[in-house]
């Protein structure tokens, strides 16, 4: 790399616009170099594919839609109050969505983990912002309490089984600072009348793959009537055994339920087909002796515990 070509920086486009910066990122999967700046690498098609459903142009603009739902959330007073100064990207995968919030952080302050020792060895060779580092389920997180003012999370708990998804909700939460905001994705009840829909002689090999645990249904829709969460045990790959990964539906009334006793409050849930595939999720951490925000004096309100 010559002195006239460097990384991009958060200084180079903090003062873009949500959408130029999304096109820009587009722009990226064609032309990398920008004004004398390096834009983020990409793996294969094959590669991104197998994480996330799509490639290039496709997945960078169902990672926008998620970007600029994260963006109305960070424009809250509480938020820009808190004392946490990082970024993290939870399940980064091959950094699809951190590379979006440059525009918002230092790249010394952004963080990004993943299960997947060889995504983690591509992030960090891919100019993308940060480090990234390899975790292990059932291990802490090595990072302080309240250390990050914003954690995203986005396709992940969508897939955790019932134990890891109430044991990273509550470790996100802990290294959560007060006021500062998770943004994440879950699978709402509606995936399963979607499984019910599956063919087996789908084209698709996903969809072709799913079908073939459509027998499991009643058992699904048991589990989540009684306990707020259903885990469709299926696998995914290196470093995903079923055992750690599968098809995973939950309830908003579980997400909060689970969210609370660690200060989270979820303060947006949006379930719209028409906006994501799956339902997104907004909770914010409360300070320690703070009040319940609004929907918290809500919900004590109608339950008689005011």
């Amino acid at each position: 790399m010559t002195d006239a070509v460097r990384p991009l920086a958060h200084e180079d486009i903090k003062g873009l616009a949500l959408d130029a910066w999304i096109d820009r990122l587009k722009s990226s999967v064609s032309e990398r170099v920008q004004d004398g700046c390096v834009f983020p690498d990409f793996p294969s098609a094959e590669v991104q594919r197998q994480f996330v459903g799509s490639a290039y142009e496709d997945a960078l603009d169902e990672a926008g839609k998620f970007y600029a739902f994260a963006q109305e959330s960070m424009d809250d007073k509480a938020y820009r109050r808190s004392t946490g100064k990082g970024y993290l990207d939870f399940g980064a995968g091959w950094g699809r969505i951190g590379r979006f919030f440059l525009r918002d952080f230092q790249a010394e302050n952004m963080v990004g983990v993943d299960i997947d020792p060889d995504m983690v060895a591509f992030c960090n060779g891919a100019d993308l912002p940060g480090r990234f580092e390899t975790i292990a389920n059932g291990q802490p997180l090595a990072f302080e309490d309240g250390s990050f003012r914003l954690i995203t999370a986005y396709s992940v708990f969508t897939h955790l089984p019932p134990h890891l998804f109430r044991a990273w909700l509550a470790e996100l939460l802990r290294v959560l600072a007060p006021g500062g905001l998770l943004v994440f994705t879950v699978e709402p009840p509606r995936f399963l009348d979607f499984l019910e829909a599956t063919d087996a002689s789908s084209p698709n090999a996903w969809l072709a793959a799913l079908a073939v645990y459509k027998d499991l249904l009643p058992g699904l829709r048991e589990d989540l009537a009684r306990e707020g969460i259903a885990y469709l045990a299926s696998g995914g790959g290196d470093y995903r055994g079923p055992d750690v990964f599968g098809e995973t539906v939950v309830t908003a009334k579980f997400v909060a339920k689970e969210a609370a006793p660690h200060g989270g409050e979820v303060v947006r849930y949006v379930d719209d087909p028409a906006q994501f595939w799956q339902a997104a999720v907004v909770i914010r951490k409360r300070a320690a002796e703070g009040r319940p925000g609004f929907l918290g004096r809500l919900f004590a309100s109608l339950t008689g515990k005011a």
